[in-house]
């Protein structure tokens, strides 16, 4: 990584040098200022940004592993862009990895339009061996093509959405009483689609706050099963939704009727008003080879949430075989955009891998705020 610190000058038509370098800890407060002065809503909630760079970076165990926490720009002495990178244990094609993912770009109002951040992703996409983002807007999409990021996935991301429950919508429109009557008679016919998943009724699913060797044991399991995906060892669970969060996540673990963990599910809320919500299934792990043990798992999760009173849900994970069910089960397609998650490898990733890279919400830089 030394051809990282050693970045020739940048010099623009009107003659200002820049200079890159790898960020470290002691650069952080910088990176929050610049944050905060260029982002309206760091600059109403400014501890958003510093939990961000405090729970994600400054707390992560596998920061060590990476050259720095960012590349940045400065001129004069002055940093004026950044982009923080962050590590995520992997697994990818039957070898552990790190993975760095960029989050939290920011370049000085007075310094935009003169191509620093696209400088800057190209600078960052040299921080480790494979690289990433998972958000993106149009022109950043724009920016990744051209230096050689690939997409994974397709246009529309591959999340779906369905409604849970009628009731929430009705109680805001007509009043408690007679909502809840209209409500309940119609979520007769949800109750009724969603039979075909054919859940096993000796299974039962339960909120845990802490990971343990059965999250282990079912990792080791099963990771062989999948091409590409993040590590979800206890200590990767338990660092990232318990330990160090940076918004309050759920896991709701699926056991079979001996009491063995068969899988889990990590979802949170959005609130709309008093009566109406959404959850958000951000990740969920299970056996690639028993689609039984998936559609129970759907199954008691979507009654949960329907006893819960939550309105929809969200389905913000992808995969071939999960795209396939979610299709066939009738589930809406969410439209995107466009890809909103690249990868830069210095080795060329075969198509057999991205393809069937095993996409979650707690992939990247999803949950960088408390939402």
């Amino acid at each position: 990584m030394d051809e990282l610190t050693k970045q020739p000058n940048i010099t623009t038509e009107s003659e200002q040098v820049f200079t890159q370098e790898i960020l470290f800890e002691q650069h952080i407060p910088e990176c929050l200022r610049l944050a905060v002065n260029n982002f309206e809503d760091f600059k109403v909630q400014p501890t958003h940004i510093e939990q961000w760079f405090t729970q994600r970076i400054i707390h992560n165990p596998w920061q060590k592993n990476l050259p720095g926490i960012g590349v940045g720009i400065k001129h004069d002495g002055r940093l004026i862009a950044f982009r923080a990178m962050f590590a995520q244990p992997w697994w990818l094609n039957g070898q552990a990895t790190i993975i760095a993912f960029c989050a939290n770009t920011s370049v000085d109002q007075q310094y935009r339009g003169k191509g620093l951040a696209t400088q800057l992703i190209e600078h960052s996409s040299q921080f480790a061996d494979i690289t990433g983002s998972t958000t993106a807007g149009i022109i950043t999409q724009k920016a990744y093509k051209n230096l050689g990021y690939v997409e994974v996935g397709g246009a529309s991301n591959d999340f779906f959405r369905l409604r849970v429950s009628f009731q929430g919508s009705l109680i805001k429109r007509f009043g408690k009483l007679l909502g809840g009557l209209l409500g309940r008679a119609l979520d007769l016919s949800l109750q009724l689609r969603d039979s075909n998943l054919q859940a096993q009724r000796s299974f039962y699913i339960k909120e845990v706050v802490h990971c343990d060797e059965q999250f282990d044991q079912l990792w080791e399991r099963e990771k062989h099963c999948y091409r590409s995906c993040l590590e979800r060892s206890s200590s990767y669970l338990n660092w990232r939704l318990f330990d160090a969060p940076t918004c309050q996540l759920h896991l709701s673990a699926l056991y079979d009727a001996t009491s063995t963990l068969r899988g889990f599910a990590i979802w949170h809320v959005q609130h709309y008003s008093d009566s109406v919500s959404m959850a958000v299934l951000r990740d969920i792990f299970y056996p690639q080879h028993d689609e039984s043990c998936l559609r129970t798992l759907l199954a008691l999760l979507i009654q949960m949430w329907r006893d819960q009173g939550i309105s929809w849900v969200n389905l913000e994970i992808a995969s071939p075989q999960l795209t396939n069910l979610f299709t066939k089960l009738g589930y809406e397609a969410l439209p995107s955009r466009g890809n909103r998650y690249q990868i830069h490898s210095e080795l060329p990733l075969t198509s057999t891998t991205i393809n069937n890279w095993y996409r979650s919400g707690i992939d990247g830089d999803y949950f960088d705020h408390p939402l």
